[in-house]
């Protein structure tokens, strides 16, 4: 494996993280919205923003290592 072929594959799985990331972000607000009002809710609702952060970060790390 060369160092493009390195370069890319961590990109890839960068962006696979992000992809999975936002997914379970979404899968989380669909449920939020059955969840009674409590701390189940809340820690679903922390649970989407933290989804939602790393999925950005992912996607954000995925363009700096394209970008080198």
């Amino acid at each position: 494996m060369d160092h493009n072929e390195a370069i890319r594959k961590l990109e890839q799985l960068m962006l696979k993280g992000a992809d999975q990331a936002h997914e379970a972000a979404t899968e989380l607000e669909a449920l939020v919205s059955h969840l009674p009002n409590g701390k189940s809710r809340q820690l679903a609702e922390l649970q989407v923003k933290a989804s939602h952060k790393q999925a950005k970060d992912f996607r954000e790390l995925a363009q700096k290592v394209k970008e080198r």
